[in-house]
C-alpha cells in the first residue's frame, strides 16, 4: 500500500501549528492519511452507480408507455394514472429521503444501496400484478422509497471516493446513468409492451435491479466518510440531527445556492411540462409528434450537458474556485434566454432551442452536486443532498407545472388559447431571482471553500494498487 503524507506533516509544519495553536492536535496531524482505493477500483464502482441509477429511471419511467393498457385493464381514471405514475413516487420520495440519507450517514452505504435497489426491483413486480388501483399505487410507493434510499448514499459515497478536483467529473458520468434510464425505459418499455404486454413487461423490467443489488453488496466495500478529503474517522462521526442542521446552515453559499438550483428546475420543469400543449395550441402540431421530438431532444440535450458539466467545472475550477457556483448561475441565465426564443421564434426551431436548453441545464448539475458535497461535513453528506433533492422536487418538479397552469387559466380569459404561451413568458421571470441567487452564493463560496478544506489540497491520499 503506497500512502503519501500531507505537505505539512512531511515539512514539519505540524510542529510550527502546534507551537502557535494550543488546540492543534499533534497526534492526528502526523497520522498518515489512510489511501484511495485504486483508480481501476473506482472506475468499475462508478460503472455500477450508473447502471443503478439507470435501473430506478428506467422502472420509474417505464409506465409512461403503460398508461392507456393500464387504465383499460383497471379501469382507471387519468387523475388516478396521475397519481400512480408520477405523484404518490414524489409523494414517498419527499417523506423518506432525508431520514434515509440519515441512516446513509451512519451506517453502511453499500447496504443501502443494495437495499434500495432491491425494494424498488421487488415493487415493479409488484406493478406488474396489480389487479386494483390501490396494489398498483403501493407498487408504485415502493419505486419511490427505493429511489429515496439510493439518490443521497450514491452520491455521498461518489464524494468519498473521488478528490474535489476529480469530483464533479465523477459525478458527469454517474447522472449518464438517470438520461440512460429515462430515455431506455419508454424506449424498450414501449416495444415490450406489444410484444408481451405490459404485465410481462413490468416483470421483466425488475430483473436488472436484482442483479445489481447482490453485485454491488458482494463486490463493492464501503469507504470511510471524507476518505477522499482526508477526514479522520472522528471528524467522520456522525452527529445529532439538530447539530447536523446547524452546520448546514451556517455555510453561507448553501441557502441561497439551492434556492437558485429549485428555481431553475421549477422553470426548466414548468417548460417541459407544457412543450407538447404548447406545441399543438400555438404551431398546431399533434401532441404525439411533439411528445417524440421532445423526448430526443431532452434525452441529448441533458446527456451531453452532463456529460460535460463536471469536466467543465472541474478545468475552470483549478482557476477559479467560483466557477463551480458560475456555472448554474450562467445556465439559469442563459435558460431564460433560450426559454423567451422557444417562446416567441417559429415552431421549427422550438425542440431544438430545448436541446440546446437542457444542455446548458445539464452543464450545471455535475458542479451543483460537487459544490454541496464539497461543502458540508463529511458526516453529512448524504442529509445535504437529501435536502438539495427535496427543495428540488418540491419547488422545481411539484410547482414548476403547477404555476404554468394556473397562470395560464388565469390569463385565458384575456388570451384564449394564447394563454398558455404568454403564462410560459410570465415564468421566465423566475430566471431573474434565480441568477442573483446564484450571484449571492458565488460571493461567500470561496470563503466557505476555505474553510471546509481540501478544495486547494495539491497532495492527495495515494491509491492501493
Amino acid at each position: 500500500m503506497i500512502v503519501a503524507r500531507h505537505d505539512r506533516a512531511a515539512t514539519g509544519e505540524d510542529k510550527r501549528m502546534a507551537d502557535s495553536d494550543p488546540h492543534f492536535d499533534t497526534a492526528s496531524a502526523v497520522t498518515p492519511p489512510e489511501a484511495l482505493p485504486s483508480m481501476a477500483y473506482r472506475a468499475y464502482f462508478l460503472l455500477l452507480m450508473v447502471l443503478v441509477s439507470a435501473s430506478v429511471q428506467g422502472e420509474r419511467y417505464l409506465m409512461v408507455v403503460m398508461v392507456e393498457p393500464i387504465r383499460h385493464e383497471l379501469g382507471l381514471s387519468d387523475a388516478a394514472i396521475g397519481m400512480a405514475k408520477d405523484m404518490i413516487i414524489a409523494i414517498v420520495y419527499i417523506l423518506a429521503i432525508i431520514p434515509l440519507a440519515r441512516l446513509a450517514d451512519g451506517w453502511s452505504k453499500r447496504k443501502i444501496v443494495a437495499i434500495a435497489a432491491t425494494v424498488w426491483s421487488a415493487a415493479v413486480i409488484v406493478c406488474g400484478l396489480a389487479k386494483s388501483f390501490w396494489i398498483l399505487l403501493i407498487g408504485r410507493a415502493g419505486i419511490g422509497l427505493g429511489e429515496g434510499g439510493f439518490t443521497p448514499p450514491s452520491q455521498a459515497w461518489i464524494a468519498d471516493l473521488f478528490p474535489i478536483r476529480q469530483r464533479a467529473t465523477a459525478l458527469s458520468i454517474f447522472l449518464l446513468g438517470a438520461s440512460l434510464g429515462t430515455f431506455l425505459g419508454p424506449a424498450v418499455g414501449g416495444w415490450a409492451v406489444q410484444a408481451y404486454g405490459w404485465r410481462e413487461t413490468l416483470i421483466f423490467a425488475s430483473i436488472p435491479g436484482f442483479i445489481l443489488a447482490p453485485i454491488v453488496w458482494f463486490t463493492l466495500r464501503d469507504s470511510r466518510s471524507g476518505l477522499a478529503d482526508g477526514a479522520s474517522a472522528e471528524q467522520a462521526r456522525p452527529v445529532p440531527f439538530l447539530q447536523t442542521a446547524r452546520e448546514l446552515l451556517a455555510i453561507r453559499t448553501l441557502p441561497p445556492l439551492i434556492a437558485a438550483a429549485s428555481l431553475n428546475a421549477l422553470l426548466t420543469m414548468g417548460f417541459i411540462s407544457w412543450a407538447p400543449a404548447f406545441m399543438e395550441r400555438t404551431h398546431g402540431m399533434p401532441a404525439s409528434q411533439a411528445g417524440l421530438q421532445m423526448g430526443g431532444a431532452l434525452f441529448f440535450g441533458s446527456a451531453i450537458g452532463h456529460t460535460l458539466g463536471g469536466p467543465l467545472a472541474d478545468y475552470l475550477g483549478r482557476r477559479d474556485m467560483r466557477w463551480y457556483v458560475w456555472i448554474l448561475m450562467l445556465s439559469g441565465a442563459c435558460a431564460t434566454a433560450i426559454g423567451w426564443m422557444i417562446l416567441t421564434g417559429p415552431g421549427e426551431r422550438v425542440f431544438p432551442l430545448y436541446g440546446l436548453n437542457m444542455l446548458l441545464g445539464g452543464l450545471s448539475a455535475a458542479p451543483l452536486m460537487a459544490v454541496v458535497a464539497g461543502l458540508v461535513p463529511s458526516r453529512s453528506r448524504a442529509t445535504a443532498i437529501a435536502v438539495l433533492m427535496v427543495s428540488i422536487q418540491v419547488v422545481g418538479l411539484g410547482g414548476g407545472p403547477v404555476l404554468v397552469g394556473a397562470l395560464s387559466d388565469a390569463l385565458r380569459p384575456v388570451y384564449g388559447e394564447d394563454s398558455l404561451g404568454m403564462a410560459m413568458r410570465w415564468a421566465l421571470l423566475v430566471g431573474i431571482p434565480s441568477t442573483i441567487l446564484a450571484w449571492f452564493a458565488s460571493r461567500s463560496c470561496r470563503k466557505d471553500f476555505a474553510a471546509a478544506g481540501g478544495w486547494d489540497r495539491s497532495v492527495m491520499p495515494a491509491a492501493i494498487h
